[in-house]
């Protein structure tokens, strides 16, 4: 299983040094930070699940292994509690391949953007 505060700490350099903004779209709140995105209970289980099924698409292979469970409390229902299939490498490059493809030219990323994306890449 990869370390999960390895991954946290990667995927928040991933969106710093790529330049990727997630925006709420609430007025007045702005861009969230980078390190807040990569929390295990906040985004990063629904970008690991899509980064998944990108990967999953491109290789015709088996899923990352991702451990979620159901948080009430967490932003998206889910806290992510394993990665165990795959090398954090693996993860790190389908999670930019996803973000490269839901961001604008500005690199800004919307919920409803990653919607969008998530529809398509699981239909």
């Amino acid at each position: 299983m990869s370390d999960l505060d390895d991954l946290v700490r990667c995927c928040t350099a991933l969106i710093e040094t790529q330049g990727y903004r997630f925006e709420t779209g609430i007025p007045g709140v702005g861009a969230l930070p980078a390190w807040r995105v990569s929390q295990t209970n906040v985004f990063l289980p629904v970008l690991l699940r899509l980064a998944e099924e990108f990967w999953r698409s491109e290789t015709k292979g088996a899923g990352f292994g991702l451990k979620l469970e159901p948080d009430t409390l967490s932003v998206t229902g889910y806290t992510l509690t394993g990665l165990y299939h795959v090398p954090l490498s693996i993860a790190l490059l389908a999670l930019n391949a996803v973000l490269r493809r839901t961001a604008d030219p500005e690199g800004c990323i919307t919920i409803e953007a990653l919607t969008t994306y998530a529809q398509t890449a699981t239909t």
